[in-house]
């Protein structure tokens, strides 16, 4: 028989676990709003599928300054690189790629003396700007076909053809001089747009912070933040199947969370960080140290995306041998990404993976673009993702399920 104290013990218990978690939502509540206020007080882009809702606001993340002094770019006239080429061979690729005579004419006398025996030109800068998009587009493919025209080999992206989206232009005190200069040189290939001259914005910036600034801006990476937002009528039940689907993620965890977000007053929203499994929460939004000298190898896309649902990350997905047969044996092909978790793979001309991604849901992957150091993980829409690899060449999407969900 139970006495009076055990029975009041074990309805304290629960109702103590209750009051903690409505408490816990409301702390959280209070930082949503904190943070929500804090992007510029922009409305969300609202999608809604499978997932429940989902807010959305595009951001810019730029690389930790201390990673921006590593870049040795400097302002002044680009040169390019021609290899081997000879003078008669140069000029006849200036003219294919749509060059006039007299702006020919004009680069090759801007021939620098023969650097390892390569065909060099520093074109004067009336020159320079006097060439179309079209013609800067079609000569930069070619450029990059040398890797030592760093900027025509990895140009800069430019999200929606908007250089205000990319550039901060409260940090120059001739910012109409500084975006005139960049949409002049930006110049458009597979449907996204680029650019390649750093170094001839930065010798028109009055000052060592103002070049920094723009360095910084020109780094930065596109992303999403994104929230789950929960109402009265909010389906908790879909919600927490959607999200739950993803390894190390249960219902009964993410249920009473968002159950105790349902019971504010004006409902609430969760981060989708809180969503993520360990590894995916560990990383997004942050950049991995650099290398200490015992590897060459860091964390790169197929790293981060083939150890996703990881509780503790498999080194061997450095290897690309070991990564493409993990997928084969792993994973099939579906034919569009509606679970969260499915990979979501960038091929070239030759079928080759160029990225690979991670789908979490609407058209929002979990991504690291490349193995340098100074790129962060961040959450990333599909298209905008697929401009940052299409600079040479168009990519194709593919999506793969792991066979085991």
């Amino acid at each position: 028989m139970q006495t009076p104290e055990k029975k009041t013990s074990r309805l304290v218990t629960p109702l103590l676990t209750f009051l903690l978690v409505v408490g816990a939502a409301a702390l959280m509540h209070f930082y949503d709003n904190a943070r929500v206020l804090e992007l510029s007080g922009t409305h969300p882009i609202v999608s809604e599928g499978a997932w429940g809702k989902l807010f959305e606001w595009n951001v810019r993340i730029e690389q930790p300054v201390e990673y921006i002094g590593f870049d040795q770019t400097q302002g002044g006239d680009p040169l390019w690189n021609f290899g081997m080429l000879s003078e008669p061979a140069v000029r006849a690729l200036l003219q294919a790629c749509g060059c006039s005579e007299p702006q020919i004419g004009q680069l090759l006398k801007c021939r620098q003396s023969s650097i390892q025996n390569t065909f060099v030109l520093k074109p004067d800068e009336e020159t320079f700007l006097s060439l179309t998009q079209a013609v800067r587009s079609k000569l930069y493919l070619e450029l990059s076909k040398n890797q030592l025209n760093r900027f025509q080999f990895n140009p800069y992206f430019i999200p929606d053809d908007d250089v205000n989206k990319v550039l901060a232009t409260d940090h120059y005190e001739n910012k109409e001089v500084v975006i005139s200069l960049l949409k002049k040189l930006t110049y458009e290939r597979n449907g996204y747009t680029y650019f390649s001259d750093p170094e001839v914005v930065l010798k028109h910036l009055a000052s060592p912070k103002e070049r920094l600034e723009f360095l910084k801006s020109m780094s930065g990476v596109s992303s999403v933040m994104c929230r789950v937002p929960i109402s009265k009528d909010s389906d908790l039940d879909k919600i927490s199947n959607y999200w739950s689907l993803m390894t190390g993620l249960k219902s009964k965890d993410v249920k009473p969370l968002l159950e105790a977000e349902k019971m504010l007053p004006e409902g609430g929203s969760l981060s989708l960080l809180y969503l993520l499994p360990p590894l995916a929460r560990e990383k997004l939004f942050t950049t991995p140290l650099p290398s200490d000298g015992k590897s060459s190898l860091q964390p790169d896309c197929h790293w981060s995306a083939l150890n996703f649902f990881a509780s503790s990350p498999d080194p061997r997905m450095l290897d690309n041998a070991f990564a493409s047969r993990f997928i084969i044996d792993n994973y099939y092909q579906v034919a569009e990404p509606t679970l969260p978790g499915d990979l979501v793979l960038l091929l070239n001309s030759e079928n080759k993976v160029v990225h690979s991604s991670v789908h979490l849901a609407d058209d929002i992957v979990f991504t690291k673009n490349g193995f340098n150091y100074a790129q962060p993980w961040v959450l990333m829409h599909e298209k905008v993702m697929a401009g940052y690899f299409s600079a040479l060449e168009p990519v194709k999407v593919v999506y793969f399920r792991r066979k085991t969900l």
